[in-house]
């Protein structure tokens, strides 16, 4: 048997400096403290004042306190140097640091790099020195094997060989207990190490696999208990006897926390719930270990946790224990400082009796526990095959239990060294397959994303996006929305097709007013006033179906621009979102994978940000195509009108060639306001703005469009002018920064507090001070934000405008500006005028030659405008019938639905009035005493068979009831079926309509070009709704399979479920036997206690007998002695 040592658990105490966040707050500090480093003769005292002085001063004392400035190589040499010497010499070690969160327990177990190293790595490093300098003066030969794991969730991690889902049932491992072995877990990774660098790697590397969490107090917090363990064998190859092993353990638990200091939610709420749990039985294990110390008998609850289980021979076993308690020295950290002091006070007083670990008294141990297993395997055997399914059952437990005994007896250190390096080899090669899965992963969405470069198609990149988004495990929530950003594409797609095919239509109206046009001018170069006539007054329907056209194509670019902005803004906010995500979702990873897991999941959040990045620059592009799709060239068609309206210099028609030659000259000018000076925006003087929402528009539109500062209440200009609302003005701002580059400054996020919003608006204000040198700005933000002076909000934004335009390069001066799209209706107008002081003109002039023949002409129009309005009468006649029957149809659906409501409320009066007379008959039961029997039994037959009768007849009624209600629905549904069937050749009817009043006056050309776009248009829809319907079914297809994908993991959940909820009933069968056993065992111990007890009183009892039976013999020989003397003394006398 090796020799012994007893001592208590050694307690040091450790207060960390203040935070940074703890500076900011001005949280004072409750901690003082008195340094000792273990030596004799130091006494070190502790004293922790209540901030709140409700109570007095705390005052503990301890062997060794390390105050605020100790250096990390001094809490070494005091803790991890001579628990490292007592491990050399044979003897189990346990170092476990406690404390809250954030009170500095890793960095002591661990630290950093240089002079900050804590004590794991500077026990390897003394280790591997001490273990070169024995082997070098004497023939002692040392293997060092290492372990690690971690306690996350009540479950054991084998942080050596992680587990690739801690979710997964069953992935954890199990604690044992052997009687020569100890408490150890079962299957956990043990690697020999040769060196420092193999066990800074093994570090390294389990350190990567740990549960960390950010929490308001620590942003590393660890989110599990972690046991770091260094086993030692010592072989002298000349001495055997001198073969010693131990083992070492460097403990670091998870900090106790309180919700409402870390703001903990979530998984990370239930990780601290577990931490706080497992530490409270650690904390009743250190209490039951203190009164067995004081010499009471009570219960040590070790397996009401994980932690105290795999603790146990820490605390109360065969091993050498010190404790490192943690503290905080911030006065909000009180109860729980307070808390942990308590906790190391008591813990001082544990008592632990340590065994030098010798080979041959193991192995003398193994030995025996091999026989005795042997013993009990043959007289389970003897019993022969007819023995009980519970005796084989115990002789295959013995027969496995001896084999692991054998397998302990027979491995040496070259088994061991070879089982490590052939595990190794296996994680060498799973690591570097993963590896290979990773790369040619990243090749292929390479190949991806350059496909979609090259294909530079919008919706091929979202549904790439869709796909990727979908394969990663780690996607943020906000990539949910892909889907739908592919739709919101498809209508975006459809609504640019329309305005392609608006923009042909206008196009086919514009070749048909120019022509026209062509004939007035004919007319104009051979004077023949007739067909000058005639051109004009052909001239001006098309005109109108031209202002028309260019106005459907303006309301469809609007709301395209309107999807595609707000498109463009789901992406930005995506974009956005990702950025602030990958970095704590990396955090994340790499807390709970591998480092290979964690670069494939870094690798695709950098794909996905780079796929948004594509798909930012398509819409981009989307937009820009817009532009061109509404463009429309109107310059030589204004300047064809206003060459034939030269020699018209009369009056009105010279004036009004005059203002279509300014609005052909500067487009942007001519739509200025009334008072609004004439010049290019950026020469604008301060003083010259305005504050009307109608300037302000006006000036706005000059830079921006007003569909990307709409939001999502899409109200018009005039409505945000009004009173603009305090969001909108950033928007502007940041409209104009896109345009312009102006505020350079101004950062795009929306606030969430007021003082910031008011420090942006405050900050567009000065730059725009700064830009116009002004001395100073009448605005004030307050009033933004509450409503009020409109007029000083509207003349901000005029001179945001200003400054915009003034860093924008200035036009050539030669260059003509060509007419935007939200100009071409004042264009329109302008020729319209002056067509029409043309005409009047000319027929002046025609009138005054005297024209009987334009007036034959004017008859013959005028019955051709009779025949047209006689067919659009009679049109609309049919349509108006049409209506009428719809309305009809819609009379009688309400008819039919009064009428059901009432034949449901009367049938409810009569069940209510059946019910009252019922109610009256069974009151009229009630006095039946002066009945006798046989009248009683008379009374209530007639009163059944009324009632019956009463009952079938309801039934009946029920049934007709039933009927009509079967018929009114299908009347309902029949009437529905019509009015739907009305609705649709009503609208028909009214397409048919307008698409004569389209044709009516068109030349035959005109008319096949305006059928062959809509037959364009018609199959282009055609198509759209196929490729719809394709879609629809893929779709229909995918969630289909998916649906099958899911019932086959529900079944394969289902069954795990079943088998989990079997091995949980069969586990908590074992667990009440157990408990049973326990209790009884408990019982049979008291009974034995309570026997001892009342023997040794019968001992004290036969003690004290026995002491009083020698006193009275003692009394018997004094007496006997005397009697002799008197004798001697007679007889030397004379007598007798």
């Amino acid at each position: 048997m090796g020799d012994k040592a007893s001592d208590c658990v050694k307690v040091a105490i450790r207060c960390r400096p203040p935070s940074t966040k703890e500076i900011n707050n001005g949280e004072e500090s409750i901690v003082e403290m008195t340094e000792a480093f273990g030596e004799e003769g130091e006494a070190g005292q502790v004293v922790l004042s209540d901030p709140n002085a409700h109570d007095e001063p705390g005052k503990f004392a301890f062997d060794i306190v390390f105050g605020l400035s100790v250096a990390q190589s001094q809490i070494y040499e005091s803790v991890g140097r001579p628990a490292l010497q007592k491990t050399f010499e044979g003897y189990n070690g346990t170092i476990f640091a406690y404390g809250q969160t954030g009170s500095g327990k890793s960095f002591t177990m661990t630290g950093a790099a240089g002079d900050l190293r804590g004590i794991i790595p500077r026990v390897n490093e003394e280790l591997f020195a001490q273990i070169a300098e024995k082997q070098s003066s004497s023939t002692c030969r040392f293997l060092v094997m290492c372990s690690f794991f971690e306690i996350y969730n009540e479950i054991i991690f084998d942080l050596l060989n992680p587990v690739a889902d801690r979710t997964k049932l069953g992935g954890g491992l199990q604690i044992k207990e052997h009687p020569v072995m100890g408490i150890y877990v079962k299957d956990l990774t043990e690697i020999v190490a040769e060196d420092v660098g193999k066990v800074e790697t093994l570090l390294e590397n389990g350190n990567k696999s740990r549960a960390v969490s950010s929490t308001l107090m620590n942003s590393v917090s660890s989110r599990s208990h972690s046991i770091f363990t260094i086993k030692i064998h010592q072989k002298d190859e000349e001495d055997t006897s001198r073969n010693v092993f131990a083992k070492l353990n460097l403990v670091d638990l998870a900090g106790s926390e309180r919700q409402k200091g870390t703001g903990a939610s979530g998984q990370t709420l239930k990780e601290g719930a577990n931490i706080n749990k497992s530490l409270s039985a650690l904390g009743n294990v250190i209490n039951a270990l203190v009164e067995t110390a004081n010499g009471k008998k009570v219960f040590i609850p070790y397996r009401n946790s994980k932690l105290t289980r795999v603790l146990q021979e820490s605390l109360g076993g065969n091993s050498l224990c010190t404790m490192l308690a943690t503290l905080s020295p911030a006065a909000c950290n009180y109860e729980e400082t307070m808390s942990t002091l308590r906790y190391a006070n008591r813990a001082k007083a544990i008592k632990v009796s340590a065994t030098k670990n010798e080979e041959a008294s193991q192995v003398s141990r193994l030995k025996a526990e091999v026989e005795e297993l042997k013993k009990k395997l043959m007289g389970t055997g003897a019993g022969g095959a007819g023995g009980s399914a519970a005796e084989r059952e115990a002789e295959q437990k013995f027969q496995k239990q001896l084999k692991e005994m054998e397998h302990m007896l027979s491995s040496n250190w070259d088994e061991k060294a070879r089982l490590s390096e052939e595990h190794e080899r296996q994680m060498q090669r799973f690591r570097e397959e993963r590896e290979k899965a990773a790369a040619a992963l990243e090749e292929e969405r390479l190949k991806r994303l350059r496909l979609l470069e090259e294909k530079n198609d919008l919706e091929l990149s979202l549904k790439g996006l869709v796909d990727l988004a979908a394969s990663v495990s780690c996607a943020p929530a906000v990539l949910a929305e892909s889907r739908q950003w592919l739709k919101s594409h498809r209508a975006l797609r459809q609504d640019m097709e329309a305005l392609a095919q608006q923009r042909n239509l206008v196009h086919v109206f514009k070749h048909g007013f120019e022509e026209d046009l062509k004939l007035w001018g004919e007319g104009a170069e051979s004077e023949d006033l007739t067909l000058q006539i005639t051109g004009i007054g052909r001239s001006l329907p098309k005109l109108e179906k031209l202002r028309k056209a260019i106005e459907k194509l303006l309301q469809l670019e609007g709301q395209c621009v309107s999807e595609a902005y707000d498109l463009k803004q789901q992406l930005k906010k995506a974009a956005n979102d990702l950025a602030s995500f990958r970095p704590s979702k990396s955090l994340e990873v790499e807390a709970e994978s591998e480092e290979s897991e964690r670069q494939a999941a870094e690798a695709s959040m950098e794909q996905i940000a780079r796929i948004l990045s594509l798909i930012q620059k398509q819409l981009q592009a989307k937009l820009e195509e817009l532009g061109s799709l509404t463009s429309v060239e109107m310059g030589q068609t204004c300047e064809v009108v206003l060459k034939f309206s030269e020699g018209l210099d009369e009056g009105e028609a010279s004036s009004a060639a005059a203002a279509l030659q300014a609005l052909l000259t500067s487009p942007a000018l001519a739509v200025m306001p009334i008072g609004m000076p004439a010049k290019p925006l950026r020469e604008y003087l301060p003083d010259e703005v305005q504050d009307t929402p109608e300037t302000t528009e006006v000036v706005l539109a000059q830079l921006i469009r007003w569909e990307s500062v709409m939001g999502k209440a899409k109200k018009s200009p005039a409505e945000l002018l009004a009173r603009p609302p305090p969001k909108f003005l950033l928007d502007v701002a940041v409209a104009v920064k896109a345009v312009t580059g102006f505020p350079a400054q101004l950062e795009e996020q929306w606030p969430e507090s007021r003082e910031e919003r008011l420090a942006r608006f405050q900050q567009i204000a000065e730059a725009i001070r700064g830009e116009l040198s002004m001395e100073a700005l009448d605005f004030d933000g307050v009033d933004v934000l509450k409503g009020k002076e409109v007029p000083k909000t509207l003349r901000l934004l005029q001179l945001l405008a200003l400054c915009g335009a003034r860093m924008q390069p200035p036009a050539p001066p030669e260059a003509t500006q060509a007419p935007k799209a939200d100009q071409l209706p004042r264009l329109l107008d302008g020729m319209d005028k002056c067509i029409r002081a043309a005409k009047a003109v000319v027929e002046s002039r025609q009138g005054a030659k005297g024209g009987e023949s334009q007036e034959d002409r004017l008859f013959a129009l005028e019955a051709q405008l009779a025949e047209e309005s006689r067919a659009r009468l009679a049109q609309e006649e049919q349509l108006q019938s049409a209506e009428r029957q719809l309305q009809e149809v819609k009379a009688a659906l309400r008819r039919i639905s009064t009428e059901c409501q009432q034949k449901e409320s009367e049938a409810e009066a009569e069940g209510d009035e059946e019910l009252m007379e019922l109610e009256r008959q069974a009151a009229g039961l009630t006095d039946v005493s002066n009945l006798s029997e046989e009248g009683i039994m008379e009374l209530l037959g007639s009163q059944l068979e009324a009632m019956q009768a009463q009952l079938q007849q309801g039934q009946e009624e029920l049934k007709s009831l039933k009927q009509k209600r079967q018929e009114v629905k299908k009347a309902v549904q029949a009437s529905t079926a019509k009015a739907r069937r009305v609705e649709a050749q009503v609208q028909r009817a009214r397409q048919k309509r307008e698409a004569d009043e389209e044709l009516i006056g068109q030349s035959p050309e005109e008319q096949q070009q305006i059928l062959e776009a809509r037959g364009t248009e018609l199959r282009s829809k055609i198509e759209d709704l196929e490729a719809q319907a394709a879609q629809m079914a893929s779709e229909v297809e995918q969630h289909r399979s998916g649906n099958r994908r899911l019932e086959q993991e529900k079944n394969e959940l289902q069954a795990k479920a079943e088998d989990a909820t079997l091995q949980m009933q069969i586990l908590q069968e074992e667990r009440d036997s157990l408990r049973e056993a326990m209790e009884q065992l408990w019982t049979e111990k008291a009974q034995v206690d309570e026997d001892l007890e009342m023997q040794m009183a019968g001992y004290v009892n036969l003690s004290e007998r026995l002491n009083l039976q020698q006193d009275e013999n003692q009394d018997l020989e004094m007496q006997v002695e005397r009697k002799k003397e008197e004798i001697a003394n007679l007889q030397r006398n004379g007598f007798h």
